[in-house]
């Protein structure tokens, strides 16, 4: 009896510092490991993913492989994975894969029907490879993960269900980024601020929302899921208020693309002006830090993150 007391009042709590302290120094140890993580989904990519010939290969891996790229997308589904105990990269990288798979064929349709001459600091995809072998090259990389992600990798680890859960998330986020980008391209559902913040979720939001539930997925924190999805809807809205500012006031070299190309286009910069996107830029920032509260998982690495992308935005609205 009194062994069972002094296990609950000395050994438990120390145990339970122990495991935080572990925990606290893998996330400290994650920001340290980026460089060697962004290293290591390319090496994945190259040789595992897009190593097949074939002209429209050529082109994905152009895109695919540009190490200018940042990798938020793939590198916010790691952080959330090992959030929730998923410690081993080789457990995600597979599906973080996915994710980076799929934002690079969005990438190439962007550039497309926004006619822009460079991205990531070299020639557009279609620039340089001309726009059917472009489009080629979107499909394919769309087509490429499904096939990695429903395909035999020993490396993903994943049961039925959770290749289920992914696929069906996937295309679900799939076409919610075609009916956002369909608004902006043909510039209608526009009229007002909310149409704005709707097209934003579902062309920029949809893809983060999935990125880190499929890093709840690879986890199995299926109670968190729908919270992560939602949690990086609101980080897609407030990334594309940035980045429509970065369009009007930042210099190419600083984003490695042209500016200037939305003048005509209804953005909240042009509805609300500057101070206005100011105030809905902090709203949406403490959505997301409501909704990163609401985890039911200390998110040390997915805050180092979030707070990393503010970081880099700060200062430019």
């Amino acid at each position: 009896m009194m062994w069972n007391l002094a296990y609950l009042i000395f050994i438990t709590p120390t145990i339970a510092v122990i495991f935080k302290s572990a925990f606290i120094t893998s996330c400290i140890m994650f920001v340290d490991e980026i460089p060697e993580i962004k290293e290591k989904i390319w090496g994945y990519l190259d040789k595992i993913v897009l190593n097949e010939p074939g002209n429209e290969v050529e082109a994905a891996r152009y895109v695919a492989l540009n190490r200018s790229a940042n990798l938020w997308r793939p590198l916010l589904t790691i952080a959330t994975a090992r959030d929730y105990g998923v410690g081993d990269l080789r457990k995600v990288i597979s599906v973080a894969s996915v994710v980076e798979l799929v934002h690079a064929a969005s990438l190439i349709e962007d550039d497309i029907a926004d006619e822009s001459s460079f991205r990531r600091g070299i020639s557009s995809c279609h620039i340089k490879f001309g726009d059917n072998l472009a489009h080629l090259a979107q499909m394919y990389l769309v087509q490429k993960a499904y096939n990695l992600l429903l395909g035999e990798d020993i490396e993903t680890n994943l049961g039925d269900g959770q290749k289920i859960a992914i696929t069906r998330l996937a295309s679900e986020s799939g076409i919610g980024m075609i009916k956002g980008q369909a608004k902006d391209v043909m510039q209608k559902e526009l009229g007002t601020v909310d149409d704005v913040v709707k097209m934003y979720e579902e062309k920029s939001g949809a893809l983060i929302g999935l990125a880190l539930a499929c890093g709840g997925i690879v986890a199995r924190a299926y109670s968190d899921v729908e919270s992560l999805r939602k949690l990086g809807v609101a980080m897609g809205v407030s990334y594309q208020i940035v980045d429509d500012a970065l369009d009007s006031f930042a210099q190419k070299e600083l984003i490695g693309k042209p500016v200037k190309q939305d003048g005509k286009k209804r953005t909240l910069l042009n509805l609300v002006g500057l101070n206005g996107v100011r105030e809905l830029k902090e709203l949406k920032d403490r959505e997301i830090d409501r909704h990163v509260s609401e985890l039911r998982v200390d998110s040390t690495c997915l805050n180092v993150m979030i707070n990393r992308l503010r970081d880099k935005h700060k200062g430019y609205i």
